[in-house]
């Protein structure tokens, strides 16, 4: 009989509380890394939707841990063999890195993990599936919509914002499709966007960076914009020191300076009114820098935002305002999960049952839109 779960070692590693019910000696299970994937994830929604419509006896679980018991955790679930694997998600895609036996080629290239699989002889492999998830996301007819998003990358000059985890993971994959396109990467910090844009050349795609001065210059030349930065994310962003900002006021076309306050002892109401007041010049002076910029790019480029909430971000509603097709990250979300399910974490459960095909995986496509 395969090892229980052991829910007092996990709770010992997580903020939050895991389900009680988890702990059935015979149940397999999966879960989602995260600093706070409880209160924000949809991922446990989608998992949990796909093994009850294919009978399977696993449950799905959200871990909210620190990334100093991020080896911690991993330590236990190594040990469970009712543990299949995990999603991870901010901000220990690159952290997970050094508790894992072994990196697919495809982690290993990007240097960030979203995909944790659990082999037979407890060795924790890494994958990556947010770049595939986000071409599928792009190229292929979704659930929700009438046709893809764009039928081609070839030839495009993509803008690119960001340089951190989740853009390394897109700018790879948009790279390897661009036949003789354009990659343009806008960072914040430049030399960031630099080093990538170093590691893509090397695979012989074209590949500029430039800072957020630059913008104005290069947006109304590009194809398609992605926002994979976490400007417009909602939800109170904890830092360092005890201290936190929110950025859902804020649009990716523009740069921003939000207020970094101390966030002991406030209630989230209290902590954005006091961050709104603080924040009200630069969120004013970046909004109407985005605007501007949203209309001067041509009307046929499509914005697509990594974010999925909100639901609408400042940068998506500037690009619907100004005539842009847009898009959020629930489709790469959702594709990148099928993949996940299919391809990596259950693929030895659907190989069991004799329904690894591609019928199963458009199913699980359509449940997991229905379950979002």
């Amino acid at each position: 009989m395969p090892s229980p779960i052991d829910i007092a070692a996990i709770q010992n590693c997580v903020s939050n509380t895991v389900a009680q019910d988890a702990g059935v000696h015979d149940r397999l299970f999966a879960g989602v890394i995260g600093d706070a994937p409880s209160h924000y994830s949809k991922s446990p929604g989608l998992w949990n939707a796909t093994f009850r419509h294919l009978d399977m006896n696993a449950v799905y679980l959200p871990f909210d841990v620190d990334d100093a018991r991020v080896g911690e955790l991993l330590a236990v679930l190594r040990k469970s063999e009712c543990f299949l694997g995990a999603n991870v998600t901010v901000p220990h895609k690159v952290r997970v890195i050094d508790f894992l036996d072994e990196l697919d080629p495809g982690a290993a290239r990007i240097q960030a993990v979203n995909t944790i699989v659990r082999a037979p002889d407890g060795r924790l492999v890494g994958y990556n599936t947010d770049g595939e998830g986000f071409i599928e996301s792009l190229l292929q007819h979704q659930p929700d919509r009438t046709e893809s998003f764009i039928s081609s990358l070839k030839g495009l000059t993509v803008l690119l914002l960001g340089a951190g985890g989740s853009a390394r993971a897109v700018a790879f994959h948009v790279a390897d499709k661009l036949d003789g396109g354009r990659l343009i990467i806008c960072n914040r910090t430049v030399e960031h966007a630099i080093s990538l844009c170093g590691e893509i050349q090397n695979g012989a795609s074209m590949a500029i960076a430039i800072d957020e001065g630059e913008l104005t210059n290069w947006a109304p030349k590009a194809g398609l914009i992605i926002n994979s930065t976490t400007k417009g994310q909602g939800g109170i962003r904890k830092l360092a020191g005890g201290t936190a900002t929110l950025l859902e006021s804020y649009s990716a076309l523009a740069p921003a300076h939000p207020p970094v306050l101390a966030a002991a002892d406030l209630e989230p109401a209290d902590f954005a009114r006091n961050w709104a007041e603080a924040a009200r010049s630069d969120v004013e002076r970046n909004n109407q820098t985005s605007m501007n910029l949203a209309k001067s790019i041509p009307q046929a480029v499509p914005f697509y935002d990594l974010i999925y909430h909100p639901e609408e971000t400042v940068f998506l509603r500037h690009g619907r305002m100004t005539g842009h097709p847009t898009m959020n990250g629930k489709a790469m979300i959702v594709n990148q999960a099928v993949i996940a399910f299919c391809e990596r974490i259950c693929r030895t459960q659907l190989q069991a049952k004799g329904i690894d095909t591609q019928e199963t995986r458009g199913q699980i496509l359509e449940i997991m839109y229905r379950a979002w």
